[in-house]
C-alpha cells in the first residue's frame, strides 16, 4: 500500500502541479519560471539555468526548435514527452531561459581578479 502512495504522489508530482502552475502563471518568460521550477528544472540546471549538476542553459542561444529537441529526446537528462510536458509550456520554458541575463566575463567580477 505504502508504495501506491508513493508512486500517485510521484504521478501528481510530475504532471499536476505543473498542470496548475501553467493555469495560474499565463504566458510568457515569468510564466515560464513558474513552469521551470514546477518542472525541477532548477535541481541540475540552477535557479537561474546559471548551470551547477548540469551545463547552463539560460541564456540560450538556440533557436527554439533545437531547444526543444535536446528536451525531448535527449540522452544527457530525462527526455519529456508531449504528454509530460506540452509544446505551450515547454515554449514558456524556454522564454523564462532566453530572457536570462548573460553573465558579466570572469574579469568584471573584482573578486576573481585576484585569483
Amino acid at each position: 500500500m505504502k508504495h501506491k502512495l508513493l508512486s500517485l504522489f510521484a504521478i501528481v508530482s510530475v504532471i499536476v502541479i505543473p498542470l496548475l502552475a501553467a493555469q495560474e502563471s499565463g504566458s510568457g518568460a515569468d510564466a515560464g519560471r513558474q513552469l521551470y521550477t514546477a518542472y525541477q528544472c532548477w535541481q541540475c540546471h540552477g535557479y537561474e539555468g546559471q548551470g551547477g549538476a548540469a551545463p547552463r542553459i539560460g541564456p540560450t542561444v538556440y533557436p527554439f526548435e533545437a531547444f526543444a529537441a535536446f528536451v525531448r529526446h535527449s540522452n544527457e537528462m530525462p527526455a519529456y514527452s508531449p504528454n509530460v510536458l506540452s509544446d505551450a509550456d515547454l515554449r514558456r520554458i524556454y522564454e523564462f531561459v532566453r530572457t536570462q541575463p548573460v553573465p558579466p566575463a570572469a574579469a568584471e567580477i573584482p573578486a576573481l581578479r585576484d585569483l
